[in-house]
């Protein structure tokens, strides 16, 4: 067991069987286990990762978690991003939660003070959802209120007599759903729909949430490592672009037929192992570099500034859905990983 009890303004990497986070500490958290409890005040953001994440404490700013069992009991300042295969809130979330999970529950002490958008095989909501609720399932109960608009896609909906939702209800489904007259706010919208095993809303919202989410964990661990170092890659960014990106490919298109030499021989194949791990990791660093550039410029645009894990979580998002736009989408992702290796590549010369 592990125990962590600090008030050290720094980001902490711990990791055991069981893992609690106690007393208060001032800055982000990083943490894994097969079991992590926080009861204590983080001040900052929370990355966890393990096989139950349970919060009982006080969490300042953003949650993100990819774990088996994920129970929220006590209190979330900010955002939650959860891939989980349970998650039950049974506290307080001041502003949004998106969730990946087999099962999501809001229980009736439940509150989200924003938006709900959960991909989920069964969403059960029985609290309060302040703004608007989004969710795609196998089945969805609602019994629980909807300050704003709900957005429902699911085979099977069922919404209970007691349920509210303040706004307007749009529902896709196999069949239409009985509702109690003024359960809905505003406006009513139904469409048939039919559901099959595989494909379909659901499967594409996981698809995408789950690699938003992956890439999102590797980019904080990656800032918790070597900040400066991520830091400086990005700064260059917008400095040679043109020859960045040349150098970039030059270097992958070499690394492809060296490691591909290497298979062809017995004894090479060790070695072309570990060049093509080097080789994944750099690219997988190259887009969160890219990130970190894209979320910076674009608030600058705007006229906000932020730290630089949420610069990365904005920019990284941008990215992934440009790179949903046919033809051109793809081409820009392939730019913007490329000129990040260009310029880890001359570093590393220098």
């Amino acid at each position: 067991m592990v125990f962590i009890n600090t008030a050290a303004a720094f980001t902490i990497v711990e990791s055991g069987d069981t893992v609690v986070i106690d007393g208060i500490i001032d800055d982000d958290v990083i943490v894994t286990g097969a079991k992590v409890i926080i009861e204590g005040i983080v001040r900052g953001d929370v990355i966890a990762a393990g096989g139950t994440v349970q919060v009982k404490g006080t969490i300042e700013e953003d949650l993100i978690v990819a774990a088996g069992n994920v129970i929220i009991s006590g209190t979330v300042g900010d955002d939650i991003r959860i891939a989980a295969g349970t998650l039950i809130i049974e506290g307080g979330v001041q502003d949004d939660v998106i969730a990946i999970a087999g099962e999501t529950v809001l229980s009736n002490s439940g509150n989200i003070s924003g938006d709900l958008l959960a991909t989920t095989g069964k969403l059960t909501m029985e609290g309060k959802v302040g703004e608007d609720l989004t969710g795609s399932a196998k089945e969805i109960d609602i019994k629980g209120s909807v300050g704003g608009n709900a957005d429902l896609n699911a085979e099977k909906i069922t919404i209970s007599p007691k349920a509210s939702i303040a706004g307007n209800l749009e529902y896709r489904s196999s069949s239409e759903v009985n509702i109690k007259e003024g359960t809905v706010g505003k406006e009513l919208h139904y469409y048939q729909t039919d559901y099959h095993e595989n494909g379909g809303i659901a499967s594409s919202m996981i698809r995408g949430l789950i690699s938003y989410l992956a890439l999102v964990l590797i980019g904080l661990i990656g800032l918790a490592i070597w900040p400066n170092y991520l830091e400086d890659i990005a700064a260059k960014t917008s400095e040679s672009p043109g020859k960045a990106f040349l150098t970039g490919l030059l270097v992958t298109i070499v690394s492809v037929m060296i490691t591909l030499l290497l298979f062809v021989t017995l004894i090479g194949i060790p070695l072309g192992l570990i060049l093509l791990i080097i080789l994944l990791i750099m690219l997988y660093v190259a887009r969160i570099i890219a990130s970190i550039w894209i979320g910076r410029y674009l608030l600058l645009k705007i006229g906000k500034t932020s730290k630089t894990v949420n610069e990365m979580a904005f920019g990284l998002l941008v990215l992934l859905l440009v790179s949903a736009i046919p033809i051109i989408g793809g081409l820009v992702y392939i730019v913007a990983t490329l000129i990040p290796v260009g310029n880890i590549y001359m570093k590393a010369r220098h």
